[in-house]
C-alpha cells in the first residue's frame, strides 16, 4: 500500500501547479467522473451482446451519442466513436476519398499533424491542395475562392480554429464556394467544441471531427460526425459503429463523452464569457511587458487561446522557467511537443524562424481565475527583470 501511495505521489507531485494547457487537454469535469465510475467499477458487458449487460451498455453508448448529435445538432446516426481526433480526421481521409478518382482534396497549410501527415500520403495518389493563410493566420476567402471554385474537389477539409493561434477560420464563406453536389465539406473542430456554439446544419458541414479531452471529458474517445458509408475501414473484423469503426465500445469513456457533451451544451455561454474574461486580461497585461507578441491578435480567436512570444526568450527555456515556477504552458501543438522546430503554423503565417522558436502557448479553461492571470503575468515580467539588460533592449 505505501508503494502505490509513493507512486501516487509521484504522479501527482505538480498538483498544485497553475494549468493553463487546456487546449492539450482538459481536466475531467467532476460530473464526467461520476458518471463514468459505474461503468469501471460494475460489471459492462458488451454492447453488441443481447443479454440485459448488453443492453445496458448499448443504452449507455446510445445516450451518449444522442448527447453528441443534440450538442452539434446533427444526426445521431452519424456519429461514429473513435479514439479521439487524430483517429477521427485519419477515418475521414483514409476512408472516405476515392482514390480511383483524379479529383483534387482541398485543406489548408494550418491543419493540425493528425490532417497534414494523411495529406501526404493521399497527395501520392491524387492532387492536394493546401490553401494558405495571411499574417493572421486566416485563410483569406478573396484568394482562395479562384482555387476552390475551379478545383472540383471530391473534399475540402478545412480546420475551424487553429490549435496554436486560437485563430478561427471563416468556414461558412469558403463552404458556400463548393460544388455540394460533388464536394465534402470537413471540419477538424477539436478547438472549438464545448467552448463555442457549434450547429453542423446551419454551417452545412458534412463532416466533422473531435476528441473528448478537449471539453472535459476523458481522453482516449472522440468522434467523427459523416452521415455516409466510409470506401475503405481504418478497422476490420466488427460491424460496430454501424459498419463504420469496427472494434468493441469503449463504453466507459463513451458515457463520459456524453456526459461532457451535454454539460457544454448547457455551460456554453457561461464558459465562453469566463474564458474571454481572463483571455482580454491576460493580454491587457502581456502587452506592458516590452516588445511581447501575440500571434493572431487582429484575428478573430478561440476565447481562451493566446499564442504569444517574448523576442529575447526561447519558448522552450521560458517554458521550463514557468514550469519550475508551477505554471503548466505549452509551445504550441501538444503532439509536436518533442520538435525543436518552428512551429508550421507560424511559418505559415510568416514569422520569423527565430521569432516561432520563442512562441508560447496559453489556454484557459474553466478551472483558471482572474488571480491565476496576475500570478503568470507577474511571474513573466519577473523573468523578464532578470534578464540583462543588454538582452531586453532586443525588444526596444
Amino acid at each position: 500500500m505505501r508503494m502505490t501511495c509513493a507512486r501516487s505521489s509521484l504522479i501527482f507531485c505538480n498538483l498544485m501547479a497553475v494549468y493553463l494547457d487546456h487546449n492539450a487537454s482538459s481536466p475531467m469535469h467532476p460530473e464526467v467522473v461520476d458518471a463514468i465510475l459505474p461503468f469501471l467499477q460494475n460489471p459492462t458487458g458488451n454492447p453488441s451482446s443481447l443479454h440485459s449487460f448488453g443492453r445496458m451498455a448499448r443504452s449507455a453508448v446510445e445516450s451518449a451519442r444522442n448527447e453528441v448529435a443534440q450538442l452539434l445538432n446533427c444526426s445521431s446516426n452519424a456519429v461514429i466513436f473513435t479514439s479521439g481526433g487524430t483517429e477521427s480526421n485519419n477515418l475521414l481521409l483514409k476512408g472516405f476519398v476515392d482514390k480511383s478518382e483524379n479529383r483534387p482534396v482541398i485543406s489548408s497549410e494550418i491543419e493540425h499533424p493528425s490532417i497534414i501527415e494523411p495529406l501526404k500520403q493521399l497527395a501520392q495518389a491524387l492532387p492536394v491542395i493546401l490553401l494558405p493563410c495571411n499574417a493572421q493566420g486566416q485563410i483569406d476567402p478573396e484568394q482562395a475562392a479562384e482555387v476552390i471554385s475551379t478545383a472540383d474537389a471530391q473534399l475540402m477539409s478545412i480546420i475551424y480554429a487553429n490549435n496554436e493561434t486560437g485563430v478561427i477560420q471563416p468556414l461558412e464563406a469558403l463552404i458556400d464556394m463548393v460544388d455540394r453536389d460533388r464536394c465534402l465539406v470537413h471540419s477538424d473542430a477539436t478547438q472549438v467544441v464545448g467552448k463555442l456554439p457549434l450547429d453542423m446544419n446551419q454551417l452545412k458541414l458534412d463532416a466533422l471531427s473531435f476528441s473528448a479531452h478537449k471539453l472535459q471529458g476523458p481522453q482516449g474517445i472522440g468522434a467523427l460526425v459523416i452521415d455516409r458509408k466510409p470506401r475503405e475501414l481504418l478497422h476490420s473484423g466488427g460491424e460496430q459503429e454501424n459498419r463504420k469503426r469496427a472494434g468493441t465500445e469503449n463504453v466507459a469513456m463513451i458515457v463520459g463523452l456524453g456526459k461532457a457533451a451535454q454539460l457544454a451544451r448547457l455551460e456554453l455561454d457561461q464558459k465562453k464569457h469566463h474564458l474571454l474574461q481572463l483571455q482580454q486580461v491576460f493580454e491587457s497585461r502581456l502587452a506592458a511587458i516590452p516588445g511581447s507578441q501575440v500571434f493572431g491578435q487582429k484575428a478573430t480567436r478561440l476565447p481562451n487561446t493566446t499564442y504569444f512570444a517574448l523576442p529575447y526568450y526561447h519558448g522552450e527555456t521560458l517554458l521550463m522557467e514557468l514550469d519550475r515556477a508551477g505554471f503548466a504552458l505549452s509551445s504550441g501543438s501538444a503532439c509536436h511537443s518533442e520538435v525543436t522546430l518552428p512551429s508550421h503554423v507560424l511559418s505559415a503565417m510568416g514569422v520569423d524562424a527565430n521569432l516561432a522558436l520563442n512562441a508560447v502557448r496559453v489556454s484557459f479553461g474553466m478551472s483558471n481565475t482572474l488571480q491565476e492571470v496576475e500570478m503568470l503575468i507577474n511571474k513573466l515580467q519577473e523573468l523578464v527583470n532578470k534578464l540583462p539588460a543588454v538582452i531586453r533592449q532586443v525588444a526596444v
